[in-house]
Formats: structure tokens, sequence, C-alpha cells
């Protein structure tokens, strides 16, 4: 188990693991009241929850919770003798339900038919809800795949390539992806989109083989890219990708 170190400040909580005190930032609501008040610790079987649980900026209660939000063992920290001391676990507000939506797949619809991308991990309008999916394709490309309407399914796809090359697309119908818009990420960081992009350009996005699988060190796009916000604007031209069917 390991709990990265942070500088103290707001959302941030200290926890003592065998004796030694440690800052991390709290990353999860556990009992749905719209503050973080958890640091989750991902482990082989679900997680382990370290949760201030009176607000005082110190974790005095950890519970180990497997995947579908069932607490199996609970331990309360006491401050005057530095122990955790094992008591009854008791279930969160939400309980299974709540952490099912966690792993929800979202679903891509490709002319081979819908695809699974996994859970949505990111969070792109900043509204307090993952939308969208980060993979990489078998040619090492990275992808974020977004569900703009909340619908379970992906809405746009944004393809980022190894030399900085953006492919921005649209799901236009059944099966149909359309590209909106092309630029680039230059050395600055900063995204640009391309002057005169075609959109029946081939994305070079294919659902040839549709067994992705999540990239697990993919990093959202630089802060600095600024690419596009979803949906917005429209583009120069537009037109089908036929690339894909």
């Amino acid at each position: 188990m390991y709990i990265e170190e942070t500088g103290a400040g707001d959302g941030d909580i200290k926890v003592t693991v065998d004796g030694e005190e440690y800052t991390a930032e709290a990353n999860y609501d556990l009992d749905g009241d719209g503050l973080d008040e958890t640091v989750a610790v991902m482990t082989d079987d679900g997680y382990v929850a370290y949760i201030d649980d009176n607000a005082d900026g110190h974790a005095d209660l950890m519970q180990t919770i497997t995947a579908d939000g069932q607490v199996l063992d609970q331990a309360r920290f006491h401050a005057d003798s530095g122990e955790w001391t094992a008591e009854a676990p008791q279930q969160n507000p939400g309980g299974a339900e709540e952490h099912a939506d966690d792993d929800k797949q979202m679903v891509v619809d490709t002319p081979q038919g819908d695809v699974q991308v996994g859970p949505a991990t990111e969070d792109t309008n900043s509204d307090g809800v993952a939308d969208t999916a980060v993979v990489q394709s078998e040619n090492g490309n990275t992808v974020m795949l977004t569900d703009v309407d909340g619908d379970g399914a992906a809405d746009q796809v944004v393809e980022i390539t190894q030399t900085g090359d953006v492919t921005i697309s649209h799901h236009t119908g059944e099966g149909e992806w359309t590209v909106v818009e092309q630029g680039r990420i230059g050395d600055n960081g900063q995204y640009a989109p391309n002057r005169a992009a075609s959109a029946t350009d081939d994305t070079t996005w294919t659902f040839d083989e549709p067994e992705f699988q999540p990239h697990p060190q993919a990093p959202p796009p630089p802060a600095d890219a600024a690419v596009p916000e979803i949906c917005e604007g429209e583009p120069a031209s537009s037109g089908k990708d036929d690339s894909w069917v």
C-alpha cells in the first residue's frame, strides 16, 4: 500500500499508518454529502478507505471495502495511543449500488457494433461527474472518449498521436463518426487547430480490433493544451468519415 505524501492544504487529510504520519489529498465522498472526506487506496480486491469522520483533518476511521462497496473490516484511530482498534463494520450510505456505478463501462457505437472501453475516469467539464474514458489504441495513440449527455455511450472521441497530432470526431449516426476538427499540440504544449482541416481526412482511429485496454499510465492532455470544449462551436467543414466503415 502507498499513500502519496503531499503538502498540507485544503482537502488534505493526515493519515497515520504503522506509526508514520502521511498527508494525502481526500479523493472520495464516501457518505454522499458532496464533500470529499476519504482517502481511497486501491487494492487487488477493492480499496482501503481512510475516513475523516469528524472533519478535523485527521483520518479516524479505516475501512476495508470490496469492489462492489461492501465494508468487510473497520478500525478506529485513537490519537492518545496512536493505535487503530478494530470495531464492528458499518456499511456506507449507498453501499454496493453507489460503487457499482464506478465500474460502469462506457460504450462506443462502431460500424462493427458496440464496444466497451472501460469506466469514465476524467471529468472534462468540471461538473463533478467523470465523463471521459482514456484508452490507448493499438498503434500507441492516446484516445479520450467522452459521454457528453450522460447516457453511458461515447459522443466525442479525441485522439492524440505520439507526435502530437489531434483528431476530434463526433458520433453522428448509428455506427457513424464524423471528423469535426484536426490540429496539433506544439512543443509549447498549446493546441492549435488546422486552418484548412478536411473533415473527410482519415482519422487513423479504427475499430478493426474492438478490444480496447484502458491505458493505466495515459495522462490527460496538458493543462495548457486547451483542447476545444466538448461540442462547442461549429466546424469549418464537416463530412462523414468513411475510413471506419
